[in-house]
């Protein structure tokens, strides 16, 4: 064999130095995790919200359950404490019906925020509890 022809090998180590990701690879990658991200940032408040009315229904059972209390008073409570969590409500989310052995309250609306044009992600809480009187 002459002595500039070589034989056909490969060469390994030109596929080690070859690890990576190209730029397209990377925009595409950046793209997906920043689609997330948003995603993530804009569910959390409306997660949360959910999480303190689940908070406020059962520090109200805890405090209010067998101190024979009345529909107007829950009301006023519950009102207060969502004032001080911060959370508005419509008067029709919240609704107090007598029950077998004291009250019913049910706090059931819907959250929506925008994610992109005109994709929205929404939330719905529905949370209820029995008071006794």
């Amino acid at each position: 064999m002459e002595p500039y022809r070589r034989p056909n090998r490969l060469n390994i180590s030109m596929y080690r130095r070859q690890a990576g990701i190209t730029a397209l690879g990377f925009l595409i990658l950046a793209i997906v995790f920043g689609a997330v991200g948003l995603a993530v940032l804009k569910v959390t408040p409306l997660y949360v919200q959910g999480m303190r009315v689940r908070t406020v229904l059962s520090d109200l059972k805890t405090e209010m359950d067998g101190a024979g209390t009345t529909a107007n008073n829950l009301r006023l409570n519950l009102s207060s404490r969502l004032y001080v969590e911060g959370i508005q409500l419509e008067p029709e989310a919240v609704k107090i019906t007598p029950g077998t052995n004291g009250y019913n309250i049910r706090v059931q609306f819907d959250n929506r925020t925008r994610f992109v044009d005109d994709i929205y992600f929404l939330i719905a809480v529905d949370e209820q509890t029995e008071i006794r009187r």
